[in-house]
């Protein structure tokens, strides 16, 4: 299963959806998917069947004004290569659709990429969404993207969860999420990410790309966009 959150057409809410054969399909429920992870694996698989059944509207993929698939409802914990952890507040996530904007008297930011663990209220992992954690050079953090799908751990299974970075077409880091992130252990329930990607200063105007295989991909140019 692939859970978004996006901008409906029709009212501009945003409402919950699920990607199936390169459409979105919303969901008919009142959950947001936070609510559907909480409730248990069942839950979600209902929920799924729900929107495969009858969808409150079906839009192409491609043309999909995409959220942020969740937002927590407490820190991120954050690990990250050849560096401490860092928690990231919820207020800082934003969608593959909302750009990254660059603070006032910054000419940079520096990305890591990686992907992030939900878990449903039981404990046991949910699933994962692709992350880049956006800072200034001088590490003070700028915002969290996460997206563009949540992608169930069942869909994910014996996948090796990995990202590219590229920069204007060229690769610039790499790497496996591991360590902490590997079945949230000892998490108490908390999302987990691991950033094993680090770029280096992007300026403003450079295209960035990352491929997270099984987890997606997302584009979007270092400061465009909403920013929120």
């Amino acid at each position: 299963m692939r859970w978004v959150t996006y901008l409906s057409p029709s009212g501009g809410e945003r409402r919950p959806g699920v990607v199936d054969d390169g459409c979105v399909l919303g969901y008919p429920g009142h959950e947001d998917v936070l609510r559907l992870l909480a409730d248990g694996a069942e839950a979600l698989r209902s929920a799924h069947r729900r929107a495969l059944a009858a969808p409150v509207e079906v839009i192409v993929e491609f043309e999909t004004r995409l959220c942020a698939p969740l937002v927590p409802d407490r820190p991120v914990a954050l690990h990250r290569a050849g560096s401490g952890p860092v928690t990231a507040d919820p207020a800082l996530v934003r969608g593959t659709d909302d750009g990254v904007v660059l603070p006032a008297g910054a000419a940079a930011l520096v990305a890591e990429a990686g992907a992030v663990a939900f878990h449903h209220g039981t404990g046991e992992v949910a699933g994962y969404t692709l992350a880049c954690l956006w800072s200034t050079p001088r590490q003070e953090p700028v915002a969290l993207t996460l997206g563009p799908a949540l992608v169930t751990a069942e869909e994910a299974a014996g996948a090796v969860l990995a990202v590219e970075v590229s920069a204007d077409g060229a690769v610039v880091a790499g790497g496996t999420v591991d360590g902490p992130f590997a079945g949230g252990a000892g998490t108490g329930g908390a999302p987990v990410g691991s950033l094993p990607a680090r770029t280096r200063p992007l300026a403003a105007g450079e295209e960035f790309f990352v491929d997270g295989g099984t987890l997606g991909s997302f584009e979007l140019r270092i400061g465009s966009g909403t920013g929120t």
